[in-house]
């Protein structure tokens, strides 16, 4: 009997979670999250070890309401696999930096856990049903997250972040029941089956067709998030818990970049103008990029400064998308992963500033090598990749992504290059220069260096991301027959 592997990886953070939520002390409600975050990885390596990337493999497929042809439906193949992987490496990671939590331990190890479930979820749904549940699961972890171990504005930030993502998702909803309820019309029967429906769309009508396209990038691109749907990002990074906002950046927003690739690329050749729809994605993607960089540059707090940069990495994702080139699609892919990672260690970093020197205003930090040697060894190394220096898995994803786009997005690259890059590189350089160098400002009293899980996970993170910037073959292997693939059924390649 064949183990259900992708529901397990689902049901045990589940059951982990229940087990932390009902924990009488700290240490029970943490060992039982660490436990539970690790196995999904276990398994993961295990499937990774036999998953054709080519191919949908490991489907687990049960009839859930037949009536109204909604399955419970799961697959992996080279799309969702990296980001199996890299949730399930996040989230334990995570729940190790946040060892020393005192504050209501058994909801906050328990909702981390709900996380994991939520994106795992999404990443291997294969019926639209189940994969907007998923979607709206992790919701609700992420405003407790804010909105109880969140900052002084917290109760703001929570209301912004789930009014922004929970209209886009309603959207969506929309648009999956047009695409359901025109599906059945024509066929006779009802699905929710992403393949199904994604089958049916070319015998839309033209505006119809263009509607449910643009519900569905909306949904997608406001949860990347894309400019000018970004405001709700830096309010929720800059209030949230660092765990939070490690989950939030690392993971939860890769979902919007699974559902381009997963949903949006094989329905873009059937809109009604292509050139179009791509001119207007590839803009989207480079005003992002370099937007979100000159916002970087120009913030004070140093976790406000890293939220913006996030939204201009991401726009490497949307760029790398519209230039439907094998090289830069897989590029992009790689750069949800690489970010992934990257983002874990400067948001950590940010969290440990935060609680040593009790600001993380830029200017008012300065030399705290000399008190956090560990630290600043860490956050060098986290943002040296950031700013993409070669040999580290930011360099590979962004230049992949510019050199497969140059062909066919070559003013695009251009701006992306000179008006994000560049600045992309000042910002981080100017930032470290400022709170980690220099004279320390005695202001800051006493300040000690990381704590040994603290600094075990960011030693991890950052071992990962030098390891993947040397050899990306592991997951770049992956996404470069997920591309393929993609494309073939778009007719580019």
């Amino acid at each position: 009997m064949t183990l259900p592997l992708i529901s397990l990886m689902i049901l045990i953070p589940l059951v982990g979670a229940i087990i932390s939520f009902l924990s009488r002390t700290r240490n029970q409600a943490r060992i039982a999250a660490i436990i539970a975050s690790i196995i999904p990885l276990i398994i993961t390596i295990k499937m990774y070890l036999q998953v054709d990337p080519s191919t949908m493999w490991v489907v687990e497929s049960y009839d859930w309401i037949p009536q109204l042809g909604i399955t419970y439906k799961l697959g992996v193949d080279g799309i969702s696999m990296p980001l199996i992987l890299l949730a399930n490496i996040v989230v334990p990671l995570t729940i190790l930096f946040a060892w020393g939590e005192t504050k209501r331990t058994s909801s906050f190890y328990g909702l981390l856990l709900l996380e994991q479930v939520g994106v795992i979820g999404v990443f291997s749904s294969l019926d639209f049903f189940l994969f907007y549940i998923f979607w709206e699961i992790t919701l609700v972890p992420m405003y407790f997250l804010i909105s109880i171990w969140g900052g002084p504005r917290k109760d703001y930030a929570a209301i912004k972040f789930f009014i922004y993502t929970h209209i886009a998702s309603l959207v969506m909803l929309l648009a999956i029941f047009a695409l359901y309820f025109i599906a059945w019309a024509q066929t006779g029967y009802p699905s929710f089956d992403i393949v199904h429906l994604l089958a049916q769309y070319p015998s839309f009508s033209p505006v119809v067709k263009d509607v449910i396209f643009f519900a569905l990038l909306f949904g997608f691109i406001v949860k990347m998030p894309a400019v000018p749907f970004h405001t709700w990002l830096p309010d929720a990074h800059v209030e949230a818990p660092t765990a939070g906002s490690v989950v939030l950046a690392a993971i939860l927003l890769k979902m919007g970049g699974y559902g381009l690739f997963r949903v949006m690329m094989p329905m873009l050749p059937n809109t009604t103008n292509t050139s179009l729809v791509i001119t207007v994605v590839a803009i989207i993607g480079v005003v992002s990029i370099v937007y979100g960089a000159f916002l970087a540059l120009a913030q004070k707090d140093l976790k406000k400064m890293v939220a913006y940069s996030s939204v201009s990495h991401m726009g490497f994702v949307t760029l790398g998308f519209a230039s439907l080139v094998p090289l830069s699609v897989t590029g992009a892919m790689y750069q949800q992963f690489s970010h992934g990672l990257i983002t874990c260690i400067l948001f950590m970093s940010c969290g440990v500033i935060q609680h040593g020197a009790h600001t993380r205003i830029i200017n008012d930090l300065g030399g705290l090598v000399q008190k956090m040697p560990k630290l600043t060894f860490l956050m060098l190394g986290g943002f040296l990749a950031s700013l993409g220096l070669p040999g580290m898995s930011g360099f590979i994803a962004e230049f992949t992504v510019l050199t497969g786009s140059i062909t066919t997005l070559f003013i695009y690259v251009m701006i992306a290059v000179f008006g994000g890059v560049a600045v992309t590189a000042a910002y981080h350089l100017w930032a470290i220069q400022r709170a980690m160098f220099g004279v320390f400002n005695e202001k800051l009293g006493h300040i000690h260096d990381l704590a040994g899980y603290e600094m075990l996970s960011m030693a991890i993170l950052l071992l990962l991301v030098i390891f993947f910037g040397v050899n990306p073959d592991p997951v770049w292997d992956f996404m470069q027959a997920g591309a393929n693939t993609l494309l073939a059924g778009v007719h580019i390649i």
